[in-house]
């Protein structure tokens, strides 16, 4: 019997080409368009994904909840991660947070 997911991904599509720097910034901007900041930058899965910086991001200090965001650029991959046991609030912005990143995109200029 397959195990039952506990999240779900939106993944966001990213031109080839795109820096590693380019997207921490736009990680940034997004986060600020949608009304979250940035309480966690790190690392994801050393073994699962080698290299990748890994984002939390919230709407305040004292609230539960937290939306998970991964940039891999082995495979030019970024995608927000969203467990189901998280607040309502985290499943209504994150898709806005997912449309701030794809806008911000829109406005890169890749070499």
């Amino acid at each position: 019997m397959p195990k039952e997911k506990k999240s779900y991904d939106l993944h966001i599509e990213l031109p080839a080409g795109v820096t590693p720097d380019q997207v921490a910034k736009l990680v940034e901007k997004a986060s600020a368009a949608a009304g979250l900041y940035i309480s966690h930058i790190g690392r994801y899965s050393r073994k699962k994904f080698p290299n990748s910086i890994h984002w939390h991001f919230k709407r305040d200090r004292k609230e539960t909840g937290l939306i998970d965001a991964t940039f891999w650029d082995v495979k030019s991959l970024l995608w927000l991660m969203i467990r189901y046991s998280e607040p309502e609030w985290v499943h209504k912005t994150a898709p806005r947070l997912s449309k701030a990143m794809a806008n911000e995109i829109s406005k890169l200029k890749i070499a």
